[in-house]
C-alpha cells in the first residue's frame, strides 16, 4: 500500500461535506446554549472562585484537517476531549498544561491527532465567567491500516474560547471551542519520508467540568 488516491494516504483525508456541517452547527448550538442558560444552583452574579490549583476535563466533537500539496484534505468529524491543570496566578490568568486528543475510524483506517503543551487561560474582568486560551506545543498525527501507518509530529500553536458555568461554589461547567494548527509538519509513511510542509489542524467543541 502506497500514500496515494487509492491507500491510506487519501482514505485518512476524505469525510463527508453534509456529515462535516452538520457536527459544526451542532457543536456551535451546544457552546451558546451553554453560555446562555440561566443559573441553576448559582445566579450568574455570584462572584466565581479562582484560587490555587485548578483542573478541566472535556468531551466533544472535532474536525481534524492534514493538508499539503498533493493531499485532497477534507475536514472529518470524531471524537474529541481534553485534560487541562495548573495553578492561578491572579483572578484573570490562569496558566498550565494542557492534552488534547481527538480520533475517528473510517474504512478500516483509524486516525489520532493529539497535542500537549502550555496553556494560559485569560479573563478580561476578575468576575467574568467567559475566558480565552492561548498555548503551544508538541502536535501528533497517525493514521493506520493493517500495518501500515502514515504519522507527522511538530510544533503547533492553539487558541479557543469557553465558559464557566457555575453548579458549585467550586465547580463549573464549561462550554468550549478550540482551534489547533501546526503549520510545518513532515508527513512519514512507514517511518520513511512521504510528504513536507503539511499542515496539521483540529477544530473542536464540546462540554467539560472545571474545579477551582
Amino acid at each position: 500500500m502506497t500514500v496515494s488516491s487509492d491507500g491510506i494516504g487519501s482514505r485518512a483525508l476524505r469525510g463527508s461535506d453534509a456529515r462535516v456541517a452538520a457536527l459544526v452547527a451542532a457543536l456551535g448550538l451546544c457552546v451558546a446554549l451553554g453560555a446562555l442558560a440561566p443559573g441553576a444552583a448559582f445566579a450568574q452574579g455570584d462572584v466565581p472562585v479562582r484560587d490555587g490549583q485548578w483542573i478541566a476535563v472535556g468531551l466533544g466533537g472535532g474536525l481534524d484537517q492534514v493538508a499539503c500539496g498533493v493531499c485532497a484534505s477534507t475536514p472529518k468529524p470524531g471524537i474529541a476531549g481534553h485534560v487541562r491543570f495548573g495553578g492561578t496566578l491572579s483572578r484573570r490568568l490562569l496558566l498550565g498544561g494542557e492534552f488534547d486528543l481527538w480520533t475517528r475510524g473510517d474504512e478500516g483506517v483509524r486516525q489520532f491527532l493529539a497535542s500537549l503543551g502550555a496553556v494560559a487561560l485569560f479573563y478580561a474582568d476578575p468576575d467574568a465567567r467567559f475566558h480565552l486560551k492561548a498555548g503551544a506545543g508538541a502536535v501528533g498525527f497517525r493514521a493506520s491500516e493493517e500495518g501500515d501507518e502514515l504519522t507527522a509530529l511538530t510544533f503547533g500553536i492553539t487558541g479557543g474560547l469557553g465558559y464557566d458555568y457555575p453548579i458549585t461554589e467550586t465547580l463549573s461547567l464549561t462550554p468550549f471551542a478550540s482551534l489547533t494548527l501546526a503549520p510545518f509538519a513532515d508527513l512519514k509513511f512507514n517511518g520513511d519520508p512521504a510528504v513536507g510542509d503539511a499542515t496539521l489542524g483540529l477544530l473542536q467543541a464540546g462540554l467539560g467540568l472545571t474545579w477551582h
